[in-house]
């Protein structure tokens, strides 16, 4: 069985929750939208979560890797201002690293484990897009990429 069907398979296991209207931040996303930083076709849907037209969902990976960049660079702040946007906003969510993400991630052949479970958590999902500028993530075309 080739990568990519076994991708679409595990992907249709797990229906609690299909793509539509369902986007996937990664880190720098999520980061850029707290700076008031985002291009304007991802600062759109950021913008249509906020008037929940569509739902964004964070990995815990993407929420722990901001963590310790804010922790890093002093912005303690920071930390706060991200748990209050998910709290304001019933759109916006965090997803679980769990079974489900970790048997998908064998499929994903990115050089980042951080990207192969953020993509992961797209599959699993059936998310419309991903939304990042990575550049290996948006050049392995894996998964549909907004930015």
């Amino acid at each position: 069985m080739t990568s990519s069907r076994r991708l679409r398979d595990l992907s249709s296991r797990f229906d609690e929750r299909l793509g539509d209207g369902i986007y996937v931040a990664d880190t720098h996303a999520f980061a850029y939208y707290l700076a008031s930083r985002l291009p304007e076709e991802a600062d759109s849907i950021f913008r249509d979560a906020e008037l929940e037209r569509c739902s964004i969902v964070l990995p815990s990976i993407v929420v722990a890797e901001l963590i310790y960049l804010f922790e890093k660079t002093g912005n303690l702040s920071k930390i706060w201002e991200m748990f209050d946007k998910i709290e304001l906003y019933p759109s916006f969510s965090i997803s679980p690293l769990d079974e489900r993400v970790l048997r998908i991630i064998p499929e994903i052949k990115l050089t980042e484990l951080y990207d192969r479970i953020i993509v992961g958590t797209v599959i699993l999902l059936k998310a419309e897009a991903l939304i990042t500028k990575d550049k290996e993530i948006t050049q392995s075309k894996i998964v549909k990429t907004i930015w």
